[in-house]
């Protein structure tokens, strides 16, 4: 302890020292008359002041503050984590403020892809209901081409006051004989649907999943076409979302909205297409995804639905190959009470989840 004050004495002495002397120096200077003779004076104080100053410390970087993995207000993502190892659910549905855009901005919705190729087992020539009779039958063929747009937007972010935002979605999937030149390649089909959704962000678990979101919406859907081939129909749903890791599963079940029957062009459309649908999803790790969505209708006789089967390859950073399967009734409105098989080859824009 001695040695240290002895040490610290001495600094300060010397420091004391030098200021005396810088300080006479600089008097020495003043009294000189010639200018440039005072100029060359204090250009050699200078001099020697600047050999006798410590060197500039250099700043130590500090460490990064730890980031915390359990704070759902972090927006951060440690070195080397890619943005897919966030919450699937979060990211498409913008559920924690780190992943929030605000509104009226356009994002994917359904899946949006190209099908060049898509061949059924069998072609609905002549669809009908029971309120729609059957026109002349048409030649169409079975390979044929498809395609899928889809996006979202959100209209309100925190609507009324609360962690719930209000979207608009909308999704248009086409049918196209483009081989077949004998009916002028035209489109066999064209469904749209429009939707309005309401999603309130949830945090809880269940069966080993964490339910991260509610939501509820009302969804119109029709061809756009004449009578007797006019199709559409309406309905309210309510939906749950869960997930684990890498794996999604949503459930929605929905309630038509009754119309008046003389103008019901499809009225026992609920009993084929189905009244609920659970979609399972899994991200793989070399970017690779695969889709199971079922659709029941609740009824053991005649169970009818349907089951679709997705699988996505990366191909690019925004394109992937795509493959589809597709068994039951309802895979468009004009063939809502037709069974069929078919198969589904080409490319998938952008990103699901």
């Amino acid at each position: 302890m001695k040695r240290v004050i002895a040490i610290a004495a001495l600094g300060i002495s010397i420091n004391a020292l030098a200021q005396s002397s810088e300080a006479q120096s600089l008097a020495r200077c003043l009294e000189i008359v010639d200018a440039g003779d005072r100029l060359r004076c204090y250009d050699a104080l200078a001099a020697g002041a600047q050999k006798l100053a410590p060197p500039a410390a250099v700043p130590t970087p500090q460490s990064p503050l730890p980031l915390d993995r359990d704070d759902p207000r972090s927006a951060l993502i440690p070195a080397g984590k890619a943005a897919e190892d966030r919450s699937l659910l979060s990211q498409r549905w913008e559920l924690q403020p780190e992943d929030k855009y605000g509104a009226f901005k356009f994002t994917y919705y359904q899946p949006n892809y190209l099908l060049p190729i898509h061949l059924s087992d069998r072609i609905n020539r002549s669809p009908q209901s029971p309120t729609r009779a059957a026109p002349a039958a048409a030649e169409y063929d079975r390979p044929e081409a498809g395609f899928q747009l889809s996006f979202k937007m959100k209209l309100i972010e925190e609507a009324f006051g609360t962690p719930s935002d209000l979207w608009l979605g909308y999704t248009q999937l086409s049918y196209w004989q483009i081989y077949n030149s004998d009916v002028s390649r035209e489109f066999r089909s064209t469904d749209f649907e429009p939707e309005l959704i309401w999603i309130w962000p949830t945090n809880y678990s269940i069966l080993g999943l964490r339910g991260r979101m509610l939501g509820a919406g009302v969804v119109h859907q029709s061809n756009g076409r004449e009578l007797p081939l006019s199709r559409s129909w309406n309905r309210a749903y309510l939906m749950a979302g869960f997930e684990r890791d890498r794996f999604v599963l949503t459930a929605r079940a929905w309630q038509r909205i009754l119309e008046d029957e003389g103008r019901d062009d499809n009225p026992d459309i609920s009993d084929y297409v189905g009244r609920a649908e659970l979609l399972a999803f899994y991200r793989w790790p070399n970017d690779t995804s695969t889709a199971l969505r079922l659709r029941t209708t609740f009824k053991r006789s005649p169970s009818w639905g349907s089951a679709q089967f997705d699988y996505r390859f990366p191909l690019g950073e925004f394109v992937r190959g795509y493959v589809q399967l597709f068994t039951g009734h309802g895979e468009t409105l004009i063939d809502y009470n037709f069974r069929k098989n078919s198969i589904g080859v080409g490319i998938s824009i952008g990103s699901w989840y």
